[in-house]
């Protein structure tokens, strides 16, 4: 079931969609992601929080995601298993907010070398809890 609705929710994020849901505020706070794909969605203004969210089995998707814009935390979320993939993502203004994880301990993947890009931030140090 939450498959089918993060399903919903994308398509409603990717460009050229009927109704789009860009810049608008979503809030994912708990949630449990044990999959879904966000690839190719455009989170551009508004707000979108996936405080305390659980990343912690199978693979989460969002690669080519566009970030331009608006606020996307991540506060209190577990990286503690699976696959969050954010390779190709883009992200060009607003801020998308990692720095206060509660665990880290399999952190995102991320395609950029070395820092990260402007408006991105990382817990304090690498591994384990921040």
């Amino acid at each position: 079931m939450r498959h089918t609705i993060i399903r919903l929710i994308c398509t409603h994020l990717r460009p050229g969609a009927v109704v789009s849901w860009q810049g608008r505020n979503l809030d994912f706070t708990g949630v449990a992601f044990d999959g879904g794909d966000f690839f190719g969605a455009v989170f551009s203004g508004g707000t979108v929080d996936f405080i305390g969210a659980q990343f912690s089995g199978g693979t989460v998707h969002f690669g080519d995601a566009q970030f331009s814009g608006g606020t996307v935390d991540f506060s209190g979320a577990q990286f503690s298993g699976g696959t969050v993939d954010f390779s190709g993502a883009q992200f060009s203004g607003g801020e998308v907010n990692f720095s206060r994880v509660a665990d880290w301990s399999h952190p995102p993947e991320f395609s950029w070398g070395g820092s990260p890009p402007s408006g991105v931030r990382l817990p304090a140090h690498d591994g384990g809890e921040p």
